[in-house]
C-alpha cells in the first residue's frame, strides 16, 4: 500500500522554505479539490506562495482547514513511538487534543526545522519553524513539501475523499480518465503522449484527488505532481480507470471490481494508523470500482497508447 510513505523526497533536497521569494504577504490560501487551507502568519513571520502552488491559490476568507506559522528557537522531537515515521523526513505522534508532525533533514542540522500540530478533525492547526536555520527577512512557505499534502490527505480521510497515485485526463468529451500506477509505472509517460498527441486538459501527472458528489466520483487535480510537471486545479466526473503498466504491445484488458478495489487501495494515501481513515478510504475505493468501469492496461511508449483509449471511449 502507498499509504504516506511516497511523501518523501532524497536526503538534502533543496526545500522550498529556504528558497528566497518575492513576494510577501501576512495571509495566504490553497484550494485543492474543494478543500480550502488557510494561513496566517504570527508577528514576525512574512507569507509567500511557491510558483507551482499559484494556479491554486484561493481567497484568504472561509476556510476548511486554519492554520498559523510561527517562530521557535526550540524544537525538540518527542521521547515517545510515533504513529507512523516515513523513515527519514517526516513522522507523526499523538497527542491528547491532536495530532503533532515533525519534518527533519540531515542537511539542515539534527533539530527538525518545522513541526506542526493539527486537531482532531484537521479543522485548524499551528506550524513552527525552527528560526536558526531559516534566514532573516526571507519570505517563506511554511507549508513546503509534503506538510500541504499530509494536511489535505488526512482532512480527507475523515469522510470527505481520497488521495490516489494517477494521472488524470480530461479528454475532448469532458470525461475523465484516472491511470493508476506506482512510481515508475508510466504515468508521466503517459503525461506527455497525451500532451502531444491530443487536446486533453492534465489533472495532474502523479496525484488526484476522488471526492463524491450527488451519488458520482469527480477526479480533482493537485498541485503535487510527477516528472512531467503537470498539475491544474481542475475537475471532472470520473468515466473510466485504468491500471496501467508498460507492456511489449498496447493493450486493454477488463479488471474485475473486486481487484479494481484492491489495486486502487494500494496506490492511495490514506493514514493506515487509523482504523476510521482506512475504512472510509476502502468504502470509497470500492464504490469507484462499482461505478467505474476499470481496466488493466499495457501500453507501449507511443500514440498507440492514446489511440487506444480514445478508440474505446467512442
Amino acid at each position: 500500500m502507498a499509504a504516506l510513505t511516497s511523501l518523501i523526497r532524497p536526503e538534502g533536497a533543496e526545500l522550498i522554505a529556504l528558497r528566497a521569494c518575492r513576494t510577501h504577504c501576512d495571509s495566504l490560501a490553497i484550494r485543492v479539490a474543494g478543500v480550502v487551507l488557510r494561513l496566517d502568519a504570527e508577528p514576525g513571520v512574512s507569507l509567500a506562495l511557491g510558483q507551482e502552488l499559484r494556479a491554486f491559490a484561493a481567497a484568504a476568507g472561509s476556510c476548511d482547514i486554519r492554520m498559523t506559522a510561527g517562530w521557535t528557537n526550540e524544537l525538540r522531537m518527542p521521547a515517545g513511538q510515533p504513529l507512523f515515521d516515513s523513515g527519514g523526513l517526516w513522522s507523526v505522534f499523538r497527542e491528547r487534543d491532536g495530532y503533532r508532525f515533525f519534518f527533519s533533514t540531515s542537511a539542515l542540522g539534527p533539530t527538525p526545522y518545522k513541526s506542526a500540530w493539527f486537531d482532531e478533525g484537521f479543522e485548524s492547526g499551528r506550524v513552527v519553524l525552527f528560526r536558526p536555520y531559516f534566514e532573516e527577512g526571507q519570505a517563506i512557505y511554511p507549508l513546503e513539501y509534503p506538510l500541504d499534502e499530509l494536511a489535505m490527505i488526512h482532512r480527507l480521510a475523515r469522510g470527505e475523499g481520497v488521495e490516489i497515485h494517477g494521472l488524470g485526463v480530461v479528454d475532448d468529451a469532458g470525461r475523465g480518465h484516472l491511470f493508476v500506477g506506482h512510481s515508475g509505472a508510466g504515468k508521466s509517460t503517459l503525461a506527455r503522449l497525451w500532451q502531444k498527441e491530443s487536446q486533453a486538459l492534465i489533472l495532474s501527472d502523479d496525484r488526484i484527488i476522488l471526492r463524491e458528489r450527488d451519488g458520482r466520483i469527480w477526479m480533482h487535480g493537485t498541485p503535487w505532481h510527477g516528472d512531467a510537471g503537470i498539475a491544474s486545479p481542475e475537475s471532472a466526473p470520473l468515466y473510466r480507470a485504468y491500471l496501467i503498466e508498460h507492456g511489449s504491445k498496447t493493450q486493454l484488458a477488463g479488471v474485475s471490481k473486486g481487484r479494481a478495489t484492491a489495486e486502487f487501495l494500494a496506490r492511495c494515501f490514506v493514514p493506515h494508523y487509523s482504523a476510521d481513515a482506512m475504512t472510509f478510504s476502502l468504502e470509497l475505493l470500492d464504490r469507484v470500482a462499482q461505478q467505474t468501469p476499470c481496466f488493466a492496461f499495457k501500453f507501449l511508449p507511443d500514440k498507440s497508447a492514446v489511440e487506444a483509449i480514445c478508440r474505446a471511449s467512442d
